[in-house]
Parts: C-alpha cells; sequence; structure tokens
C-alpha cells in the first residue's frame, strides 16, 4: 500500500493544467493570423467633438428653477 501526499497530488494536478494550458496558448499564436492596422485618411476622419461640460448644467438649473415656481 503506498501513501501519496494531497501536496503532491495537488502539485501535480496544477502542472498538468499549467502546461495544457501552454499547449493550447501555443496552437492558438501558430494559427493566428497576422495583425492588419487601418488607417484612416484626415480628410475621412470624422470631426473631433467638443467639450460639453456647460450645458447640461444650466439645463439642470433651468429645470430646478422651473419646478420649484410650480409648487
Amino acid at each position: 500500500m503506498s501513501f501519496l501526499s494531497p501536496l503532491f497530488i495537488w502539485t501535480d494536478a496544477m502542472l498538468k493544467s499549467g502546461k495544457s494550458t501552454l499547449d493550447s496558448m501555443q496552437a492558438v499564436a501558430r494559427s493566428a493570423n497576422s495583425t492588419r492596422v487601418g488607417v484612416i485618411p484626415t480628410a475621412d476622419a470624422p470631426a473631433p467633438q467638443r467639450a460639453t461640460g456647460a450645458k447640461p448644467k444650466a439645463r439642470v438649473k433651468a429645470k430646478r428653477k422651473a419646478k420649484s415656481r410650480r409648487r
């Protein structure tokens, strides 16, 4: 009758799962296509959006004033 340490069993299981994970990652890396990068010409690029920090606050304040007048 042989005795196996629970630590040995756990360590062996973790090493086997790590090896299988590495093997699958290598297979994916081998079959992956090369990365393609697209460049948008400046004329076709969308216009940058302006910051609208002050407008929402003014609307909220106007709504609060209108509610207080109704009461």
